[in-house]
């Protein structure tokens, strides 16, 4: 019995302590829950948080997009008005560049036109002197001739500048006239020597036949009489094949100007090589030119003595300088243009810049400069005087440096100065002689002998 109270006892106390432990909110318990309206509630705050968030985000990133466009466009606008500039820079740089070399160009023009103008001007003075003064028409024909040579070559430079796709026909008519020229040289020669009768050319070689070379063999079918049947038919061989070699220039030269003209306009950029026809053009040119030379020297040599008075070695010179003078110069400028050009290569743009005229620009201009000088040269050994009856040739009446009177001049002072040594020299003996002498002598030569002693000193 005692132990079923102690049961209930304990039953009783248990029970108080799970109601004491229910009301006390033990930490093993769970949680109370809240009610369900609350939780639903901040559930939509939440979400409503979260859709504020992300659309001012995108207003924020939609507006920085924006603002990034407006700065992309406004750099775009200010880098194409900065290309705008450059170019409207470029552009009047070179306008500028162009009309200064415009200017330059016309500058140049200019010069070459005036000193063309000049030469015809010169040239055109000297040949109305010979038609005032036609004493011997067959001789100043071949004058007259030879003058024209200064315009041709001033004229066809002039207009190889104004017009350079004409450049390779004036070339031509140069050419042309060049080889003719050198053939009417040697006819003046013939007709000053013979006065028209070309007999008397052959007799006066016919007097100089031991001096004669004997013809090329290579010719011997032009020779009707065999030169070796007379003097007269040698002389008349040796003026004959003079005549050939120097005509047979006129005809080839100009040909040789047209195949390189053609040549040239079917080339398309490429170089010749030691193959290419040009080699083959040059090496007939040159033939060619050693022929008609051969043969004009070959009669200059035969009848010096009887031209010596009309000085044809001066006239020589005026006109196969113009020839020669040309040649080589237009040579050594094209050789000093390219190899300044192969220099210059490295540096592409400062080097297009630096020069804007050609070899053959240079040497245009060059010619019409010099062909001035040239024709007041022909003024000088053709005189329209030296046709006249008894005319003599007159020694320094031309314009000179008057180097001859200069060297006699220097020469008399020189010749004073021998003359005041052997002179004091002498005095110098006299002394001495006398003094050896036993004899005083008179007061007057002592008195020399005194005046000889200070001179000496």
């Amino acid at each position: 019995m005692f132990r079923r109270q102690q049961q209930s006892n304990n039953e009783s106390s248990g029970e108080d302590d799970e109601s004491s432990s229910s009301t006390n909110f033990s930490p093993l318990s769970p949680p109370i829950s809240p009610p369900k309206s609350s939780n639903n509630m901040l559930v939509k705050i939440g979400r409503f948080l979260n859709v504020s968030a992300i659309g001012v985000l995108s207003i924020v990133s939609v507006l920085l997009f924006i603002q990034l466009q407006a700065v992309s466009l406004q750099v775009a606008s200010e880098q194409k008005q900065i290309d705008e500039l450059k170019k409207t820079i470029e552009q009047s740089t070179s306008d500028i560049q162009v009309e200064v070399q415009e200017q330059k160009d016309l500058t140049v023009v200019n010069i070459a036109g005036t000193f063309t103008l000049l030469s015809c001007i010169v040239t055109m003075f000297h040949m109305s002197s010979h038609l005032k003064k036609m004493n011997q028409p067959f001789v100043q024909r071949k004058i007259m001739a030879i003058l024209w040579m200064s315009p041709v070559y001033a004229i066809t430079s002039f207009f190889s500048l104004l017009l350079p796709s004409a450049e390779g026909y004036l070339g031509i008519v140069k050419d042309f006239y060049e080889s003719y020229v050198i053939y009417q040289f040697l006819s003046f020669f013939i007709a000053v020597l013979g006065r028209g009768e070309r007999q008397i050319v052959v007799d006066k070689l016919a007097a100089h036949a031991d001096h004669l070379k004997h013809p090329y063999k290579w010719l011997r079918c032009l020779f009707h009489p065999p030169p070796e049947e007379s003097d007269e038919a040698k002389a008349n061989a040796v003026l004959l094949e003079c005549q050939f070699l120097a005509m047979q220039f006129v005809f080839f030269r100009p040909l040789t100007a047209i195949v390189s003209f053609v040549l040239e306009s079917m080339r398309d950029g490429d170089a010749g090589g030691f193959s290419s026809p040009d080699i083959i053009i040059i090496m007939i040119e040159n033939v060619s030119v050693f022929l008609a030379f051969s043969g004009l020297l070959k009669f200059y040599h035969a009848v010096q003595d009887d031209l010596a008075w009309c000085q044809p070695f001066a006239k020589f010179l005026t006109v196969k300088g113009v020839v020669f003078m040309t040649f080589w110069q237009g040579l050594i400028i094209s050789i000093i243009f390219h190899a300044n050009t192969d220099d210059d290569k490295s540096d592409d743009d400062e080097s297009n810049s630096g020069s804007s005229y050609s070899a053959e620009s240079i040497q245009h201009i060059l010619i019409c400069m010099e062909m001035l000088f040239f024709s007041a040269a022909h003024m000088c050994v053709f005189p329209a005087e030296e046709w006249e009856e008894g005319y003599q040739l007159k020694h320094g009446g031309g314009p000179t440096f008057a180097f001859d009177d200069f060297a006699s001049d220097v020469n008399m002072i020189i010749d004073s100065g021998k003359r005041s040594r052997i002179a004091r020299k002498e005095r110098k003996n006299a002394l001495d002689d006398a003094k050896q002498s036993p004899s005083f002598g008179t007061m007057d030569e002592r008195n020399d002998a005194s005046l000889v002693d200070s001179e000496v000193v």
